[in-house]
């Protein structure tokens, strides 16, 4: 696995989402210095997502649009702490959305996102924006002009970062570089601040502590991995990302997942003989 995509260090993933939904597409920004927006994507619902869907933990956010052309919406969907069903979507309806990475820096939330995890918020009743932009993204006809559309509302939100949000920014940084290993004290040393204070900062601007956010981005790259067909053999995936062993690996992959590895890849499997798709393993 690269160290980096885009440039980035790391690059959380929802693969259920591209997986149990039909016609999705999804774009990157190119940008190697890009800290904002991790991913624009799209798909559409059918029967078996409406009743299936899941999230995973990967400590963003995201902002999600139904273009529904009679009743469009939009939501501020953020991460679960454990893989999680989400349910009212509706049936053969198209959604776009766009993850934020933990450091962005571009939209001033109305809350802490501690108060925010694991929910699935009306978009105005968190942020401030434009109420337009709901009907003018259900009427694009393509995804590359949603996208064109989103940046331009959303670069008109610029805001300044303050000194507490670069200390979160310098602290992320570090958390990715080391792919989810650096202690809370290394961190306490490199900064000059308190395990307190970090907690407290950490929690206000992504919603989980420094310790937890580190778990995730573990996870997510083991993840990213585990899912390869012509990755690596488990072992060096299990090395390569920090875990003391196997079974290591395997009580962090249930606590985030729910199932263990061996369930997980055999839901995907389920899915694949549903949708005909070719299998993953």
């Amino acid at each position: 696995m690269q160290d980096r995509i885009n440039g980035q260090l790391f690059f959380p993933s929802q693969p259920e989402i591209g997986y149990i939904t039909d016609n999705y597409i999804e774009f990157s920004p190119l940008d190697p210095n890009e800290k904002n927006v991790s991913l624009f994507y799209q798909f559409k619902t059918n029967h078996l997502s409406v009743h299936s869907l899941t999230l995973i933990p990967d400590g963003c956010f995201d902002i999600l649009f139904c273009c529904s052309p009679t009743n469009p919406s939009a939501i501020l969907w953020t991460s679960p702490f454990q893989r999680r069903f989400q349910p009212n979507f509706h049936y053969d309806c198209d959604y776009f959305g766009v993850r934020f990475f933990p450091e962005q820096s571009i939209l001033k939330l109305n809350f802490s996102m501690k108060e925010l995890l694991d929910q699935r918020i009306p978009l105005f009743d968190v942020l401030s924006l434009d109420s337009s932009i709901i009907e003018e993204i259900g009427l694009c006809i393509s995804f590359t002009e949603r996208i064109q559309v989103f940046c331009k509302y959303l670069y008109d939100q610029r805001v300044d970062d303050n000194y507490d949000q670069r200390i979160v920014d310098y602290c992320i940084q570090k958390i990715y570089s080391s792919r989810g290993s650096i202690s809370i004290s290394k961190l306490e040393d490199m900064t000059g601040y308190s395990d307190r204070y970090i907690r407290r900062k950490f929690e206000a601007y992504i919603g989980f502590s420094p310790n937890e956010f580190s778990q995730i981005v573990k996870f997510q790259r083991t993840l990213t991995s585990f899912l390869d067909t012509d990755s690596k053999d488990m072992i060096d995936i299990i090395q390569e990302n920090g875990y003391f062993d196997q079974s290591h690996f395997y009580r962090h992959f249930k606590k985030f997942m729910g199932v263990t590895p061996k369930q997980f890849k055999q839901s995907f499997k389920s899915v694949d003989y549903m949708k005909g798709k070719p299998l993953l393993i």
